[in-house]
C-alpha cells in the first residue's frame, strides 16, 4: 500500500505551494470556477463546524456510521498559529474522482492528498490485534511482534498514504521450547536518511508542527 514519494508526490516546496495556490484561487470545473481548498498557509488542525457536520454526514452515508470518528484537537503544548483553519477541501462533496477531469496530474495528486487527509481526520481510528512473544535463550531475550488489522477505520480512505501490514505470529504456548532453523547475523553501519516515502514525509511534517 505504501508508495514511493517519486510515484505519488515528488514536488519540491516551491512547486507544491504553486499548485496549492492554484487550487485555492480557483479551478474551472465547467459550470463555475471554484477554489477547491481553503487557505494553505496555516499549521492549524482546526476545522470549521460546517465542514465537520458535512464530513460526518458524508462518512456516515458513504461508509457507514461505524466509520464516523471524532474531531482531533491540538495538544496544549503545541504552538499553533490558528488565524486560519486547517488546509481542507472547500466541499467534502467535491471528491478527487469528480474533480480529476478538471485538474492536471500534479494538481490531482495534491488535491487527493489534501482531501483524503481531511476526511480521514474525521473518521474512526483503525483497530489492530497486537501480539508480542518473548523468546529467551540463556541470558538473552528476543522479541517478536505481530499484528492483524481488525477494523480499517480511517485507512478506508487513507491506505494509499499510510501503510498497515498484517504480521501474523505462529500459535505459541508458555514455556514452549523452540529450535532455531537458522541464525542470521547482520552488521549495521550508519546510513544517510532514506528517501522519503509519502507516509514518512507526512509523519516528519507532523513532528515538525507543519500543517
Amino acid at each position: 500500500m505504501q508508495q514511493d514519494a517519486s510515484n505519488k508526490l515528488n514536488f519540491n516546496a516551491k512547486k507544491t505551494m504553486s499548485l496549492a495556490q492554484k487550487l485555492y484561487e480557483g479551478i474551472d470545473i465547467g459550470s463555475e470556477t471554484v477554489g477547491l481548498i481553503t487557505y494553505m498557509r496555516t499549521d492549524s488542525i482546526r476545522l470549521s463546524d460546517q465542514f465537520i457536520k458535512e464530513g460526518y454526514k458524508y462518512i456516515n452515508d458513504t461508509y457507514g456510521k461505524e466509520y464516523v470518528g471524532y474531531v482531533k484537537t491540538a495538544k496544549k503544548k503545541d504552538i499553533v498559529q490558528d488565524a486560519h483553519e486547517a488546509i481542507r477541501p472547500t466541499s467534502v462533496f467535491r471528491t478527487p474522482e469528480k474533480m480529476k477531469e478538471f485538474l492536471t496530474k500534479d494538481e490531482f495528486k495534491l488535491y487527493e492528498l489534501i482531501y483524503y487527509r481531511a476526511l480521514a481526520s474525521l473518521m474512526n481510528d483503525a483497530k489492530v490485534n497486537a501480539t508480542t512473544a518473548v523468546l529467551r535463550n540463556n541470558d538473552y531475550d528476543f522479541k517478536a511482534t505481530g499484528q492483524t488489522l481488525i477494523f480499517d477505520g480511517y485507512l478506508k480512505v487513507y491506505k494509499e498514504f499510510e501503510s498497515s501490514e498484517d504480521k501474523i505470529l505462529p500459535v505459541l504456548s508458555k514455556d514452549q521450547i523452540l529450535n532455531a532453523e537458522s541464525i542470521e547475523k547482520e552488521q549495521h553501519f550508519t546510513q544517510p536518511p532514506a528517501r522519503y516515502t509519502e507516509a514518512k514525509l507526512i509523519k516528519e511534517m507532523e513532528e515538525l508542527g507543519i500543517g
